[in-house]
């Protein structure tokens, strides 16, 4: 009996239960402790008769002293959130192929760069080392940084820097072997 009396006031006092129930909880043990029905064994007249309490000045001290927790009246709520729709990974793939950024195309769903990176399969990536390899290529076939630049829209110290990867990578290789 005690401790039903005692989660009734911890109920009221809103230290137990879920955050988002506690409103309720506070709503249903205030409804406990104003409510007289002494035909009810567990009501709060007839356990502090049988814990030796004065039902009347406890109740008026715990309705004094309870803090006002707000209850809206609605049912609580799954605790569970909505599921986002999940975008379509061909319209990924085909912003990818048009030679959107991944953060581009990642604003435009909602998502992080790095679920859109997992959605493609990292076709970005693959899609950047084919660019990389075919500028690489054309340097060695003589074309200049310029004119590379202006092909691929990219910056001329960009080209640079991919084109000096490709030769960072045979001397890693020459010494290797």
């Amino acid at each position: 009996m005690r401790a039903v009396l005692e989660d009734a006031i911890r109920c009221l006092a809103g230290e137990i239960g879920p955050s988002r129930e506690r409103g309720q909880l506070a709503a249903d043990a205030r409804q406990w402790i104003v409510a007289s029905d002494a035909r009810w064994p567990f009501s709060f007249d007839n356990i502090c008769d049988a814990i030796g309490f004065d039902s009347g000045s406890l109740r008026a001290r715990l309705l004094r002293d309870a803090p006002d927790i707000p209850f809206t009246g609605e049912q609580p709520t799954a605790g569970r959130r909505a599921k986002r729709e999940r975008p379509a990974e061909d319209d990924i793939v085909q912003m990818i192929r048009s030679g959107k950024p991944l953060r581009v195309v990642a604003e435009t769903f909602g998502i992080s760069v790095s679920k859109v990176s997992i959605l493609s399969c990292g076709l970005a990536s693959r899609l950047k080392a084919e660019r990389d390899d075919e500028i690489r290529g054309l340097r060695q076939a003589g074309w200049t940084h310029r004119a590379l630049a202006a092909q691929f829209g990219l910056s001329r110290i960009r080209i640079l820097r991919i084109c000096a990867r490709r030769e960072e990578r045979e001397e890693d290789s020459r010494t290797a072997a």
